[in-house]
C-alpha cells in the first residue's frame, strides 16, 4: 500500500489566503466553475491537472514542484515573475513543468513504479 497522501488541496488553499481571496475569486480568476475549488478544499480532494494548469497559468509566481508536492518553496526564487502579467508566460511551458511533475510524483510511489515495471516487462516479453 502507498503512503502518498495528496494534500494539494492544502497548498491550493494556502494560496488563496496568501494572496488575501476568497474562494469565489480564486475561482473567476482561475477560470474554474462556481464551487470547484471550494468543494474539493471541504472533501480534501486532489485536482485535476487541468485545474492545477490553471493556477500554475494564473499565478506564475507559485513554484509548480511545492503546488504538487509540497517540497520546494512556494515561489519561483524570481519573485519579480509577480508582477508581470501571466500572458507573458509560455503555458506550453507550465504544461510541461506540470507533466514532468506529476510524473516525477507518481514514480516516487511504490505502486505505480510497480505497474510500470510489470507493463514494461510484457511489452518486452512480446
Amino acid at each position: 500500500m502507498s503512503d502518498f497522501v495528496d494534500e494539494t488541496y492544502k497548498r491550493v488553499e494556502e494560496i488563496i489566503n496568501y494572496k488575501r481571496l476568497n474562494i469565489r475569486s480564486f475561482e473567476e480568476i482561475i477560470d474554474v466553475s462556481n464551487n470547484s475549488i471550494g468543494t474539493a478544499i471541504r472533501r480534501k480532494s486532489s485536482f485535476k491537472s487541468n485545474v492545477l494548469n490553471k493556477i500554475l497559468h494564473s499565478f506564475p509566481e507559485i513554484n509548480p514542484t511545492w503546488l504538487l508536492t509540497g517540497k520546494e518553496e512556494m515561489f519561483l526564487n524570481n519573485i519579480d515573475k509577480a508582477n508581470e502579467p501571466a500572458s507573458k508566460y509560455n503555458l506550453l511551458d507550465i504544461k510541461s513543468k506540470v507533466k514532468d511533475n506529476l510524473i516525477h510524483l507518481l514514480l516516487e510511489d511504490k505502486e505505480v513504479k510497480e505497474a510500470i515495471a510489470t507493463q514494461v516487462s510484457e511489452v518486452l516479453r512480446k
